[in-house]
């Protein structure tokens, strides 16, 4: 795990009496010609001295406006936005803890302080012109009742600051317009608000727990463990709780993070370009092999299948590409087997064999087996349980038309298909056709048991897939956490990803947003791969693999293997911590990612901002930075308990050293070591020639106070001449 240097601290100690900067019922600067203001408008130095004024409440069509406005010549398509600014003055922005505002407005609106955006209420996300229309149109208690914000201190100036505000109506047909503001110093409940931080983890799992050493706060005069922390503008992946996987949650407590309840899930990195380093076995036995998957229960085991022509059995499969044995399905047909797929269903590994393999469209009806996965022990194969073993009979319905047309009552459509996959959230069967000119997606809901022949739902067509010489679809596999979905033909392989199962399957694989990764190409082997039959993931999610049909009899036969590139960015978020109460209104507030005892130290002599700014960290706060020019870096300093800003402060830890007298065979090396000062290691060690440097042992000469006085003997004998030193480092 990394170690994380970003923590922002945006609020200062809280004032214990409210200042009124702007009142109800102030006098505004307003524009009401409908005209396009741009962005100028709300700046400091823009020009306004030819607006209009008057004292709020502003607007029109209530009858208790203070200040009646324009909407313009028509009353049925009135102006939708209207511009209003105001000038108050803060004397010393340090010892404001921040502005709270309480807006009227009907019906929407955008606040900027000092040329920038703050605040937006009643409209859309995105960008907003003077033509944009608020989202819904307020009446009644909604339009009358002040919503309130809080904004941080960071922007606020000395002296003369601007508050600017533009109303936009939800339709030009409404019939009033309102609006009024008070800002207040940040007194009252609520939230410190900590921005823009990021938790860099090098990690090569793509789950993460999330423990107090990753997320802590600290500077809240309050229980730690009654903190709320709320997350936004999240990348690079999501949090959720283990008790409800595949959930993100944006609101977590410092006690369900003590309580090791809280995770970050990545959203995994892309694909590389393949390597054909693993031979299949026995390629001219293995020469139909149509599907190939990750097994659940065996460890380093594929499960693969051969289609027509060949039995009903499945082929055990090494990771390396080794025969482990087949194993026989009792009462199984293999009539046209196209693909296979794995998944957990209620605690259950099931193995599917889809048997719709159809090159001519004359099936009325085809069949899919789901088979509990057997524990393959050796290299000889086996015979799965005849009670093991389910076949669900299924059938296209009527429409959409199949490769022969349209179906008529009780007669389905007819199609050829190739691929299928098991959404691991919901148990569903997903089947994807391969002749037709867009791969068409059909759906089987999960059940408990299979009873009589199942139709089979259309999900909808899959307009990103690119189709080749034959087909759309050979083959698909969905990882095992069910948020990527790949699916190849000859020529290209896809990607598809959903950020987490809260998202639809069927919107995922009908919609635009697909990624197509580098391919061998249908090329001879073994560079390439002809007839790709076959994709499936590892099991572990850090690679996808093809493998073709051996059309060629070719005696070497790769499985080619796509790894996972490593990630490029670290997860990126806003974060605002809160105590559930702040009564006393907002407190100064810190958090801090990854630190380790070392990070939490600095923030003793460095501020946040140099802290978050990663140009200082060689010359001011870095491990071997020395900012005082005093010839010790910021780790010893740390170590010593000494001040890193201040030259010639020492903390209690002081070298002692001895020199040899003539008349004595030895001399000494002696240390003080901290015990609280966690998270480095120190070593003595000697030298002859002050180049290579060697270990040595110390003993404890004594304990006190949780410091340790720790000594080093050297023969002068034996040493005529040598050097000592004490090294200290991070611990591994």
């Amino acid at each position: 795990m990394g170690v994380v240097f970003f923590a922002l601290l945006l609020w200062v100690p809280a004032l214990f009496s409210q200042t009124i900067f702007v009142p109800f019922g102030a006098t505004w600067n307003y524009l009401d010609d409908g005209s396009n203001q741009g962005e100028a408008w709300y700046h400091p130095k823009f020009d306004d001295s030819n607006w209009a004024s008057g004292p709020a409440e502003l607007g029109y069509g209530e009858r208790d406006e203070a200040t009646l406005i324009s909407y313009g010549p028509s009353a049925a398509n009135k102006h939708i936005t209207t511009y209003f600014r105001h000038v108050f003055r803060i004397a010393d922005p340090d010892i404001v803890p921040g502005l709270r505002f309480e807006i009227i407005r009907d019906d929407g609106a955008v606040i900027f302080v000092n040329g920038k955006r703050v605040f937006s209420t009643n409209m859309p996300l995105g960008d907003i012109n003077y033509l944009t229309r608020a989202v819904t149109s307020l009446s009644g208690l909604s339009e009358r009742i002040p919503e309130t914000f809080v904004m941080g201190p960071d922007i606020l100036v000395p002296g003369e600051n601007l508050v600017a505000v533009e109303i936009h109506k939800a339709s030009p047909a409404n019939s009033d317009l309102s609006f009024d503001v008070r800002v207040t110093d940040a007194i009252g409940a609520t939230a410190p608000v900590i921005e823009n931080c990021t938790l860099r983890m090098n990690s090569s799992e793509p789950v993460v727990a999330i423990s107090s050493e990753h997320i802590s706060a600290s500077d809240i005069s309050s229980n730690e463990a009654a903190l709320r922390f709320t997350v936004s503008d999240l990348e690079s992946g999501y949090f959720e709780m283990i008790t409800n996987p595949g959930k993100p949650v944006s609101v977590f407590t410092q006690g369900q993070i003590t309580a090791g309840l809280v995770r970050f899930v990545y959203s995994p990195a892309s694909f590389g370009a393949a390597n054909g380093d693993l031979l299949l076995a026995d390629p001219l036995g293995r020469n139909e092999i149509s599907g190939v998957v990750a097994s659940i229960r065996n460890p380093d085991l594929l499960w693969a299948i051969e289609d027509s022509d060949n039995g009903a059995y499945l082929l055990a499969l090494g990771t390396d590409g080794s025969d482990r044995g087949d194993w026989v399905l009792p009462g199984a047909t293999n009539i046209d087997w196209e693909d296979i797929a794995a998944a957990t269903i209620g605690g259950q590994a099931f193995i599917y064999i889809g048997d719709f393999g159809d090159n001519l469209a004359a099936r009325s009806q085809q069949a899919i087996y789901r088979v509990r996965e057997p524990l393959a022990t050796g290299n000889f194969g086996g015979v799965v349980p005849f009670a093991d073993i389910e076949r669900i009979i299924i059938q296209y319905p009527e429409n959409p038309p199949g490769e022969r047309g349209a179906g008529s009552p009780g007669i389905p459509a007819r199609r050829d298909a190739e691929g299928m996959l098991i959404d691991p959230a919901s148990g569903d069967i997903y089947v994807f056709s391969k002749r037709e000119f867009r791969c068409r997606v059909f759906r089987l809901a999960h059940q408990d048991r299979y009873i009589g022949l199942q139709t089979l739902e259309y999900v909808g067509d899959m307009p990103a897939l690119i189709r080749d010489s034959v087909g759309t679809a050979t083959a698909v596999d969905i990882s095992r956490d069910g948020l990527e979905v790949a699916i190849r033909n000859f020529e290209h392989i896809f990607l598809y990803r959903r950020n987490d199962l809260t998202m639809s399957l069927a919107d995922l694989l009908t919609g635009m947003q697909v990624e197509e990764l580098p391919f061998v190409g249908s090329a001879p082997y073994p560079f390439g791969e002809p007839k790709g039959e076959a994709i499936w993931f590892s099991a572990s999610g850090n690679a996808i693999c093809t493998l073709g049909e051996n059309l060629s009899r070719s005696v070497s036969v790769p499985l080619f293997r796509y790894p996972r590139l490593t990630r490029q960015s670290p997860p990126a978020f806003s974060i605002s911590v809160s105590d559930g109460a702040l009564s006393t209104g907002p407190q100064a507030a810190a958090v801090f990612f990854n630190e380790g005892p070392v990070e939490a130290w600095r923030h003793g002599f460095f501020t946040v901002d140099e802290l978050s700014n990663p140009a200082m960290e060689e010359t001011l706060w870095g491990d071997y930075a020395d900012p005082d020019d005093d010839g010790m870096a910021n780790l010893l300093e740390y170590a010593f308990g000494s001040n890193p800003r201040k030259a010639g402060e020492r903390g209690g830890n002081t070298l002692l050293t001895a020199s040899p007298f003539a008349d004595t065979p030895f001399f000494t090396f002696t240390y003080y070591k901290d015990l609280s000062r966690e998270g480095i290691d120190y070593q003595v060690e000697i030298s002859n020639d002050a180049m290579s440097w060697f270990p040595v042992g110390d003993i404890l000469v004594a304990r006190e106070n949780g410091v340790e006085k720790r000594r080093v003997t050297v023969s002068s004998s034996v040493h005529r001449e040598c050097w000592l030193r004490l090294r200290i480092s991070r611990e591994r």
